[in-house]
C-alpha cells in the first residue's frame, strides 16, 4: 500500500489500494513531473525547515532562517559570467542564437539537478524586416525628390557592438504598406492628445503622425492614430525622455546609460496576445490554425509605423508648420519649435513624407523551457518563476539581465536538492519564448495547461526586465503584496548593504508605509496570462532608475557592456533582484500557511470604487444604471464583511494539516472567483472582472476594467449610442455583482 502524507501528523491525503494509483496519478502526474523519487529525496521530510520547526522555533522565525542562509548562496559573478554568454549575440525568438539559449539554459537546468526540464514547443505566427530592403521615411520636395532619408539600424559607438544578424529596426507586426502625406505632431499619441488635436483643430485623416514614445504600449498609439485616421505612424524615442542632460557625445552612450542620436527602440505594435493564428486555444503541434489573412484582421494594425532616433525625427520635426504644440508637449531636442503641422513650414511648402514599410510575416515555431523541482508535501501545488528569452538585439537589461538572474536562481535551489532539500511545494521555472512578440511562450503554455493552473498554482513571480538600475520597483496581485513586502524587509539593498531594500525604500520615497509604492498589476509581460487569464496571483518586480523606462530600451545600445560598465558594475543589483525572487518563491513554496493578505485586495478595490465614486458612477446614475451599481456595491460590502470574517478566524480554523491544505486552498483560489468565463467586454482573453489593464493602456494596471473601457468616451457618444453603453455596463455590472456574490459564498464554511 502506497500512501501519501501531507506532513509527519499522519494526514493521509490518498490510500493507494483499488483507487490510490488513481489518486496519486492526479496529484503528482503533473507538468511532466514523476511520481518516483529520487534518492535526493527520500529523507526529505527530515529536511524540511517546516518539520524542524516543530521541534522548537516558530514556523515564520525556522522558515525565516532557513530563507536567509540560500539567500547567501546567491554569487554576482555568477550572474555577470551568464549575462555575458546570454549577450554574446543577438537572439530575437526563433533565431538561431535563440535556439543556442534553448539549449544552453536546458542543459544548466538539468546540470543543476532539476528533476525535470522539459522543452515545449507552440507554432506562432511572428513578424519580421525585410534583411534586403530595410523599412524607411524619406522626406521628399515639392517635385518628388528625396531630401531625406532614416537610418534603419544604429550608428557604430563601440566596434564591439556591431553584429551581422543585429536586426534591423522595425515594429514587428506593422503592416507593410507604402504611404505619403502630411506630418502632424501627435505628442505620446494617448486618447487624450488625440481629443486634443481635435480642439486645436488639427484632424488627422489622411495624415501621417508623428509621436514620442512613453506613457503607454506602443500598439495603443498605432490604434489611437488609426482611428483617428491617420494613414501611418513614424515613433521617436525623445530626448527628455532618453537624453536629459545633453545629446553631445559625452552625455549619451557609451559614456553614460543615455540614448544617442541614432538609438531606435524596437518593439510589436500588436495588441492581442499570444499567436494570432490561434486567439483561443492553445497552438499545441496539429492544432487549427486560422488563414493569416483572417487571424490578422482586426487583430493586428491597419496603418504601417516605423521607429526612428531622435536624430533623424530632428530632421523632421524642425521644418514643421502649423502652429506651436501646447507648453507640456515640447519635447527635449535643443532649439526645436515643436509644432503641430499638419505639413510643413513655408520653406518647404509640398514637401511630404513617405513612409515605406517592408515587414513580413513568418509561420513558425519556439519552446518554452520548463524545469521542475518537485515539492515533498503538496507535490500538485505549483509556485512558477519565470522570464522571457527572446530579445530584440542583445537585450542586456530586457530581458537577459532577468535571464541571468534565474539561472542563477535555478543553481542555488538546485545546489539545494542535491543536498537533500526538497521544498514544500512544486517549484515550476520557465524560460519563455517569444514574449516580445506579443507575450507569446507565456500565453499558449497557459492556454495548454489552463485546467491545471487554474486549479493548483500557488502563484506566479515574473523577472522580465530584472535590471536597468537600481531602484527597487515592483507590482503584484493586490492578495500577494505581503509576500513583496516581506521580501524587500530581508533583502540587502545594493546601494547600502547596511540597509535592507524596504529601509532603502523608505528614506528613498520619505515614507514608513511602502504599501501603496507597490503598484497593481498591468500588463506587457509575461504574468499577463496568469494574471487576467487564468487568475492565478502575479508578482512583477525589477530594479529601475526610479520613473520610466531605462534610455537604451529596445536599441542596439543595449550592450553587455552597458550593464557591466554603466548600470550595474560589480552586478550589486543584480544579486539583490535575485535574492528577492528566491525570497518570494520560498515564502510561496514552504510556508505552511500561504502568506496572502485579503485586507489588501479589498483596500485596493473600495480604493477604485472611491475613484469612480464621483466621476462615472456619477454618470451612471444620471442615466439610469443606479440600481444595477447600488446592488453591485451592496456586494462588495457583503464581500469584504465575509473577507473579514475569514481573516479574522483563519488561525482558530488550523486545527491539523488537512485544514491547513483547506485553509490554502480558499486563499490560493479565491481570484479565480473573479473571472468570467466570457472575459470582459469586447476582450474575452481577460478574463478577471476585478484586477485587469485596461483596454487603452496596457502597460496600466487598473481595477474595474470593464466600467472603465465601456464609459471611455461616453459624453462624445449620440444619445442612442449612450442607451447601447448603459445597458451594457449594467449586464457587465450585474456580472461584477454576481463575481462578488460568489467570492462571499468561497470563503464561507458549511453548506454549499
Amino acid at each position: 500500500m502506497t500512501v501519501i502524507y501531507l506532513d509527519k501528523r499522519n494526514i493521509i491525503l490518498a490510500v493507494a489500494a483499488l483507487t490510490g494509483t488513481f489518486v496519486i496519478g492526479i496529484l503528482i502526474g503533473t507538468f511532466g513531473i514523476s511520481s518516483t523519487t529520487n534518492n535526493s529525496s527520500n529523507n526529505s521530510n527530515n529536511n524540511h525547515p517546516v518539520n524542524n520547526a516543530r521541534n522548537g522555533k516558530s514556523t515564520s522565525d525556522n522558515l525565516e532562517e532557513f530563507i536567509s542562509e540560500i539567500l547567501q548562496a546567491v554569487e554576482s559573478d555568477n550572474i555577470r559570467s551568464y549575462l555575458k554568454t546570454i549577450t554574446s549575440a543577438p537572439h530575437i525568438a526563433a533565431s538561431e542564437q535563440d535556439n543556442f539559449l534553448t539549449k544552453w539554459i536546458s542543459d544548466k537546468w538539468k546540470e543543476f539537478g532539476f528533476d525535470h526540464v522539459n522543452l515545449e514547443r507552440y507554432n506562432l505566427l511572428l513578424s519580421y524586416p525585410d534583411p534586403e530592403n530595410p523599412n524607411k521615411i524619406y522626406l521628399k520636395d515639392d517635385r518628388g525628390s528625396v531630401q531625406f532619408t532614416s537610418k534603419h539600424k544604429e550608428d557604430v559607438l563601440r566596434a564591439e557592438d556591431q553584429h551581422p544578424d543585429f536586426i534591423h529596426a522595425f515594429n514587428a507586426f506593422s503592416p507593410a504598406g507604402n504611404v505619403t502625406g502630411d506630418l502632424v505632431y501627435v505628442n505620446f499619441a494617448r486618447v487624450e492628445d488625440i481629443s486634443r488635436l481635435e480642439k486645436l483643430g488639427v484632424n488627422l485623416t489622411g495624415k501621417i503622425a508623428i509621436a514620442r514614445y512613453g506613457k503607454l504600449f506602443r500598439g495603443n498609439k498605432v490604434k489611437h492614430c488609426q482611428e483617428a485616421g491617420a494613414i501611418g505612424l513614424i515613433l521617436y524615442s525623445d530626448p527628455e525622455q532618453v537624453a536629459p542632460n545633453g545629446t553631445d557625445p559625452g552625455s549619451v552612450y557609451p559614456n553614460s546609460v543615455y540614448l544617442p542620436p541614432s538609438g531606435i527602440q524596437r518593439g510589436s505594435v500588436m495588441e492581442s496576445e499570444g499567436d494570432p493564428l490561434s486567439p483561443t486555444w492553445s497552438s499545441v503541434p496539429g492544432a487549427f490554425r486560422l488563414p493569416v489573412g483572417q487571424a490578422t484582421d482586426g487583430l493586428l494594425p491597419q496603418i504601417p509605423s516605423q521607429p526612428i532616433g531622435y536624430g533623424d525625427a530632428e530632421q523632421l520635426l524642425a521644418i514643421m508648420g502649423g502652429d506651436q504644440v501646447p507648453e507640456e508637449w515640447r519635447g527635449g531636442l535643443p532649439g526645436l519649435e515643436y509644432r503641430l503641422g499638419p505639413g510643413f513650414d513655408s520653406d518647404h511648402s509640398g514637401w511630404k513624407v513617405n513612409l515605406v514599410v517592408n515587414n513580413k510575416l513568418r509561420d513558425t515555431s519556439d519552446h518554452d523551457i520548463i524545469g521542475i523541482i518537485r515539492g515533498s508535501l503538496e507535490p500538485d501545488r505549483y509556485v512558477i518563476l519565470g522570464n522571457h528569452r527572446d530579445a530584440w538585439g542583445y537585450g542586456a537589461s530586457d530581458p537577459s539581465s532577468g535571464t541571468a538572474a534565474l539561472i542563477e536562481l535555478a543553481r542555488v535551489l538546485g545546489e539545494r536538492v542535491r543536498r537533500g532539500w526538497r521544498p514544500r511545494r512544486s517549484i515550476v521555472m520557465a524560460s519563455w519564448a517569444a514574449e516580445e512578440a506579443g507575450l507569446m511562450g507565456s500565453w499558449e503554455w497557459t492556454m495548454d495547461k489552463i485546467h491545471k493552473l487554474t486549479h493548483r498554482a500557488v502563484g506566479h513571480i515574473n523577472i522580465d526586465i530584472g535590471v536597468f538600475g537600481d531602484i527597487p520597483w515592483a507590482s503584484t496581485s493586490p492578495s500577494i503584496k505581503p509576500i513583496m513586502l516581506n521580501a524587500m524587509k530581508n533583502v540587502k539593498s545594493p546601494q547600502d548593504d547596511k540597509k535592507s531594500i524596504f529601509e532603502f525604500l523608505q528614506k528613498h520615497h520619505g515614507k514608513d508605509d511602502l504599501s501603496s509604492k507597490i503598484g497593481i498589476l498591468g500588463s506587457g509581460s509575461d504574468h499577463t496570462s496568469f494574471a487576467f487569464h487564468a487568475g492565478v496571483p502575479s508578482v512583477f518586480y525589477g530594479f529601475g532608475r526610479g520613473g520610466g523606462l531605462y534610455p537604451t530600451y529596445h536599441t542596439g545600445f543595449e550592450t553587455f557592456y552597458m550593464m557591466d560598465k554603466l548600470v550595474d558594475p560589480g552586478f550589486k543589483a543584480s544579486k539583490a533582484c535575485t535574492q528577492m525572487g528566491l525570497h518570494m518563491a520560498l515564502q510561496m513554496a514552504e510556508a505552511p500557511v500561504l502568506p496572502y493578505s485579503l485586507a489588501d485586495m479589498t483596500k485596493v478595490i473600495e480604493g477604485a470604487i472611491t475613484e469612480l465614486q464621483n466621476t462615472t458612477f456619477v454618470t451612471l446614475r444620471e442615466h439610469g444604471a443606479g440600481e444595477s451599481l447600488d446592488v453591485t456595491l451592496a456586494a462588495f460590502q457583503d464581500f469584504k464583511k465575509a473577507a473579514q470574517v475569514f481573516t479574522s478566524n483563519q488561525d482558530s480554523a488550523l486545527n491539523d494539516d488537512l485544514s491547513v491544505r483547506m485553509l490554502n486552498d480558499k486563499l490560493m483560489l479565491l481570484e479565480r472567483v473573479f473571472l468570467l468565463p466570457q472575459g470582459l467586454p469586447d476582450r474575452q482573453n481577460f478574463r478577471n472582472a476585478i484586477f485587469s489593464p485596461s483596454k487603452l493602456n496596457s502597460y496600466a494596471g487598473t481595477s474595474f476594467p470593464g466600467i472603465r473601457d465601456l464609459m471611455q468616451d461616453f459624453d462624445k457618444r449620440l444619445d442612442n449610442q449612450k442607451i447601447v453603453v448603459i445597458e451594457r455596463v449594467r449586464k457587465h455590472l450585474s456580472e461584477i455583482m454576481i463575481v462578488f456574490r460568489q467570492a462571499k459564498n468561497w470563503l464561507k464554511d458549511g453548506d454549499i
